[in-house]
């Protein structure tokens, strides 16, 4: 192998390791601000989530979790704290939105903090073994049963 060859795979091994290693993420909301993340599953792999997002008074967030075809996978008003878990028939592509909600007149609210930690496949299994979740069935008239919260 040319050195440049072996630079290439390191860096790829390198690349590679990060990807499977970061499955938690933090963000801030601000106030009447929706935010989303996309990302690939494929068939029968298990997701599972957990949530937690920071007070802010006179705010509400709404978290919706949705495949390609605009299945509900998941979905929580008023969210604060919780956690999630789904699977597709399908490879797919799934979206998590988080969505802050001021009223008006409420004045200025502050930014929300947003923690998010997704675990796919063997290590969703070992925590869906403590919990339930339910399977997104796709069908031609939407989804058969919805993610639950455990």
């Amino acid at each position: 192998m040319s050195p440049a060859s072996l630079i290439r795979s390191a860096a790829l091994l390198v690349a590679a390791s990060f990807v499977v290693q970061l499955d938690a993420l933090m963000f801030h909301l601000t106030p009447n601000q929706r935010k989303c993340l996309k990302e690939e599953i494929h068939k029968d792999v298990l997701v599972t989530g957990e949530y937690t997002l920071s007070e802010s008074p006179g705010q509400s967030a709404n978290l919706k979790v949705t495949d390609s075809k605009g299945h509900v996978l998941y979905n929580k008003d008023d969210a604060v704290k919780g956690k999630f878990a789904f699977t597709t028939e399908e490879y797919d592509m799934f979206e998590i939105c988080f969505e802050s909600h001021l009223p008006a007149g409420s004045g200025h609210g502050g930014d929300r903090e947003v923690s998010l930690t997704m675990k796919r496949g063997v290590e969703a299994k070992k925590l869906r073994r403590y919990s339930k979740g339910g399977k997104a069935k796709a069908n031609g008239s939407g989804v058969e049963e919805v993610g639950r919260s455990f």
